[in-house]
């Protein structure tokens, strides 16, 4: 694209957004270093859709202040409150998203597996891929 500003040309050139895709594999590494990819299934049931906005709903149970029938404390601006971090809590949530895990994946390898095979520093990551992808919306970038 190109543009006169004071009769001088300037061109500017169209950046692109990055494009980004489903979920559709995970590599797992053993104990001996060999690496297994499995594919997701092409079509991903509705059943896990299910499951996912039920993830969602029991994170947020963990996560915020609430008398567990769904009415939820909210400060003077309308967010709901925190619940004070504990490791139970957050041990509960992430063995509900490794198991979510698992089933996007139809249950092809085990939730073991996906612990002593995932690497750390992408766990996370990699788990709420699932989970956003289940949900309708693509967040891996798309390789080239």
């Amino acid at each position: 694209m190109t543009e006169v500003v004071n009769n001088e040309v300037e061109v500017k050139e169209e950046v692109k957004a990055p494009e980004f895709e489903f979920l559709k594999e995970v590599t797992l590494e053993n104990a001996h270093g060999a690496e297994r990819t499995i594919t997701a299934p092409r079509t991903v049931p509705g059943r896990v859709y299910r499951k996912a906005i039920s993830l969602g709903y029991k994170e947020r149970k963990l996560m915020y202040k609430n008398d567990g029938e769904g009415k939820y404390e909210r400060d003077e601006e309308g967010r709901f409150i925190p619940n004070e971090p504990t490791e139970e809590a957050e041990l509960e949530l992430l063995d509900l998203y490794e198991n979510f895990f698992v089933e996007y994946f139809n249950n092809q390898f085990t939730v073991e597996e996906l612990r002593e095979g995932l690497d750390a520093r992408k766990y996370q990551e990699t788990l709420n891929h699932a989970y956003y992808s289940a949900m309708g919306n693509p967040t891996v970038p798309v390789k080239k």
